[in-house]
């Protein structure tokens, strides 16, 4: 079956996350994406055991980190500080559609991979980058990785409880997130190629990109002028927003927020309707006034069952919740499998996997994994052959040099 990126070519010269998980993503939709790695070296995840203090080695001598941001790729080794080497890297391009990268301005122009000069090859080429903080302004060229892109957009102060010093995430969400809003930028780069005759440039930021991950509360605060509050647990002001440990550990979450129209079914499901009409409860207002009574409630009534047994009650009558699950729980979480959230993936080297799937789904053009992630250098000859148009005798020449 065709997908919808079908006969697009990408050529990627970027390393750790955020710029090449864009690459999986492309190649998910059908794109053919070409890596660019420095021979001998290649990006930098190829050598990690272990990340933010997670074990991340794998026993073919991969990892997950560079697993899951380079699937569907073909890897080819260029030294991009020799001229020759670029001259190569400017064939390939001339034979595309999109070049992407996460390498600083000052880098880019000093080897000639800007977009001025790469447009001269291709006047048709998609130009896409990731930055830290983006392009203009006086922070415009700083390095950046996934952390400040999370702490300088404000998340840090917006996550935990009143009274608690910043909150660090769980590690890769700016990068993650950054990649999805580059593959984004790139497929309508495309779109607007194909219905505006134009190429162009495209540019997004870890920093930017957080930003708009948060534009309901900040939002409030540019129109307001309030800061938003992290949120106290015990002191929600509507308790149906809010989340409770049942009677096995395990917690769940309640996100009712229209709660009159919730709270009769809400005290059924429960069964503490003889607070349906108790004046100090039966309001959303009075709800919020006596809201730590409520919770307290609450609380002792869902420590009561264990979170299995609650689940069937809470669907039965139609609330709005979720099992507040760990990562080790999604494998047995049927939704995850049956909307290909979760997939099983067979590694030639690893085995029979379960990778991270789709969050998109096309009723006619659907995702897919097209291979597993390279080794580095894996398809030098068979694209600069059968893209670049080079013989075996050039590729020979090419590595006598040390180009490839």
């Amino acid at each position: 079956m065709a997908k919808i990126l079908e006969g697009i070519r990408a050529v990627e010269w970027a390393w750790w996350h955020a710029g090449p998980a864009c690459g999986y993503i492309l190649g998910d939709l059908g794109a053919e994406v070409i890596k660019i790695e420095e021979p001998g070296v290649g990006d930098p995840t190829r050598g990690l055991t272990r990340y933010m203090g997670l074990p991340v080695d794998l026993p073919n001598g991969s990892n997950t980190l560079h697993e899951i941001a380079n699937r569907n790729k073909k890897s080819v080794t260029l030294n991009l500080r020799q001229p020759e080497g670029r001259q190569i890297l400017y064939r390939l391009v001339e034979k595309s559609d999109v070049f992407y990268n996460n390498f600083r301005q000052k880098v880019r122009a000093r080897l000639g991979l800007d977009y001025e000069t790469l447009k001269r090859y291709n006047p048709r080429l998609i130009y896409a980058t990731t930055s830290g903080f983006g392009q203009e302004g006086p922070d415009g060229d700083l390095r950046a990785f996934d952390t400040p892109g999370v702490a300088r957009a404000g998340l840090m102060h917006n996550i935990g409880e009143p009274g608690m010093p910043p909150q660090q995430m769980v590690f890769g969400l700016a990068d993650q997130m950054t990649a999805s809003f580059l593959a984004y930028g790139i497929i309508t780069a495309l779109l607007g190629r194909e219905r505006l005759g134009i190429a162009q440039e495209v540019e997004v930021s870890l920093f930017g990109t957080m930003i708009h991950g948060q534009a309901i509360g900040e939002t409030a605060f540019f129109f307001r002028g309030e800061e938003p509050p992290r949120p106290q647990r015990t002191k929600a002001f509507n308790p149906l927003v809010n989340y409770y440990q049942c009677a096995d550990g395990e917690w769940v979450i309640f996100s009712q927020n229209q709660p009159q129209e919730a709270w009769a079914q809400f005290c059924k499901a429960l069964g503490i309707e003889e607070l349906k009409d108790n004046p100090r409860f039966a309001t959303t207002k009075a709800r919020g006034q006596n809201c730590e009574e409520l919770i307290a409630i609450i609380e002792r009534v869902i420590g009561n069952k264990p979170r299995s047994q609650w689940l069937p009650i809470f669907k039965a009558h139609d609330l709005i919740y979720a099992p507040v699950q760990r990562t080790s729980d999604l494998p047995h979480d049927e939704q995850a499998w049956a909307n290909q959230y979760l997939l099983k993936y067979d590694h030639p080297a690893l085995g029979t996997k379960t990778v991270v799937g789709f969050p998109m789904k096309f009723s006619e053009t659907p995702c897919a994994i097209q291979r597993e992630a390279p080794q580095l250098g894996q398809h030098t000859e068979e694209v600069l052959m059968e893209v670049g148009g080079y013989s075996w005798d050039d590729i020979a020449r090419f590595q006598e040099k040390g180009l490839v």
